[in-house]
């Protein structure tokens, strides 16, 4: 078998610094033999490669000299340059990414998160995105092919909205059956109406519409996130316009940015400790030593003095303790990981809170509906995780608490639940960060912790909440290997 020529990939950029990093990249590519990487400095050798159809690839920087990447792919666009291009960003330049793409830019990248992974992911989306539309234009036979055996949804419908046809991997993404979906409008498709109009809009305007985000809803109200690129062709009679969308699922794609991001936060939070701990902790130290000293200098008959030399030990220990689990709990922890049992874990979280529970006239409700799963945890820092959330279920004042679990793939997913006070909008986003707390007491560390546990297990942690309706958490955690073997 033949071997298969590298992909020649045009880097488009005046800086030399920025291609020697590029070239790096692309070396630490585990496939880095099937990509061949050439430099260009400006604007002008730029369209005249592109117009040679020289390369399969490009990437642009979008700051060029006296041009931007914009333009030159506007240029490349106007002048049918066949070949992706992916435009590179610097951060905040998201109306930069958001023209590029409309213009038609396969995707573009930040140029401060691009690495091996995400360069060649790209290229491969940016190369099969480009070869699927060509077939599509060119074979009406090869579409139908296409159309029936991807993988990916595929959607025919006119312009009124009436769907025309479906792919089985597009009734399989939304619930349908064949009968089914074509008694329904586009418009019921779209979560959003007012998306669905913008879409509209978009592609009688442009033409093509690339990487449309929106939300679609199946045929069971489950809401899918999804990206839609589309082309509007006349039929060959010219007595209507159809729309021929590919629907790509992209609820991996922004949870790995969510994930992305709670990693740079967590990295944040350890970089603040590290300055505490100097920063603070030095002077602490001193006043507890003079505080000690006052305290042999001053006379124990002076209640007056020994009240405020009290005051300020008291104050001073709080500090401290304040600092010192502050410190502690971003430090990396090595994990003792060994195969648990998912229902005696729960129990002994839910035994942290029983007292407190009974208290408040709380009920208890656990549901396990499988005993035999196995997690592999570090026991004692997982008990402490759920602990935090179930004791903050607590301090929400609700008339229940309930715990329960369920497979989903190679994962058990945890669920808490509450009918409490709840979460406002407002304070949704900040749950996860160091000392934000709504109780006076707390030192608002506790969810810190718990987000940092269930990632350093390879875990996640989401939730819902509804403000005077109550807080669930979801807490994915991996199943161990020893059930996978028990059930095999």
């Amino acid at each position: 078998m033949a071997d298969m020529k590298p992909v020649k990939v045009l880097l488009v950029d005046d800086d030399e610094d920025d291609f020697i990093l590029t070239k790096d990249i692309f070396n630490e590519i585990p496939q880095r033999e099937n990509y061949k990487l050439t430099w260009i400095n400006n604007y002008e050798e730029a369209i005249n490669a592109m117009l040679k159809s020289h390369y399969d690839i490009y990437l642009v920087d979008y700051r060029l000299g006296k041009y931007t990447g914009i333009d030159l792919l506007h240029e490349a666009i106007k002048s049918n340059v066949d070949e992706p291009i992916i435009i590179l960003t610097g951060k905040g330049d998201s109306k930069v990414d958001e023209e590029a793409l409309e213009i038609g830019a396969a995707d573009y990248l930040v140029k401060d998160q691009i690495n091996p992974y995400t360069i060649e992911r790209s290229i491969r989306y940016a190369l099969k995105h480009k070869h699927t539309l060509k077939a599509l234009r060119e074979s009406e036979n090869k579409f139908r092919i296409i159309f029936e055996r991807s993988k990916e949804p595929f959607l025919i419908m006119d312009s009124l909205g009436g769907i025309r046809d479906m792919n089985q991997a597009g009734l399989k993404f939304l619930s349908y059956s064949k009968e089914e979906i074509l008694n329904v409008n586009g418009v019921q498709l779209f979560s959003n109406p007012d998306d669905s109009l913008r879409f509209t809009e978009e592609i009688d305007q442009k033409g093509a519409i690339n990487d449309f985000k929106t939300d679609f809803i199946s045929k069971t109200h489950e809401n899918k996130k999804v990206s839609v690129s589309a082309f509007l062709q006349i039929d060959q009679h010219a007595t209507e316009e159809l729309y021929y969308c590919i629907v790509h699922d992209i609820a991996g794609r922004i949870e790995a940015e969510k994930a992305s991001i709670d990693a740079e936060k967590i990295a944040v939070t350890e970089r603040i400790a590290k300055s505490l701990a100097n920063e603070i902790t030095n002077p602490l130290s001193n006043i507890n030593l003079s505080l000690e000293q006052l305290k042999l200098e001053i006379s124990t008959e002076d209640d007056s003095s020994k009240l405020y030399l009290d005051i300020i030990k008291n104050n001073f220990e709080r500090i401290n303790i304040l600092i010192t689990d502050f410190i502690n709990s971003t430090q990396t922890t090595e994990l003792n990981i060994q195969p648990r049992a998912l229902s005696i874990l729960l129990d002994e979280c839910l035994e942290t809170i029983e007292i407190s529970a009974n208290e408040h006239q709380i009920k208890l409700i656990k549901d396990y509906s499988d005993s035999d799963i196995f997690v592999d945890v570090d026991y004692d820092m997982m008990v402490n995780a759920i602990s935090n959330i179930l004791n903050n279920s607590v301090a929400a004042q609700p008339s229940f608490i309930s715990i329960n679990f369920k497979l989903l793939n190679a994962f058990v997913v945890v669920e808490i639940q509450d009918d409490g006070e709840g979460i406002s909008v407002d304070n949704q986003s900040k749950i996860y960060e160091p000392f934000f707390t709504t109780k006076g007491k707390s030192s608002g560390l506790g969810l810190t912790n718990t987000q940092k546990s269930i990632i350093n297990h390879n875990g996640k942690i989401e939730f819902e909440s509804k403000e005077g309706e109550g807080t669930t958490f979801y807490l994915h955690l991996p199943i161990s290997n020893k059930q996978v073997s028990w059930d095999n």
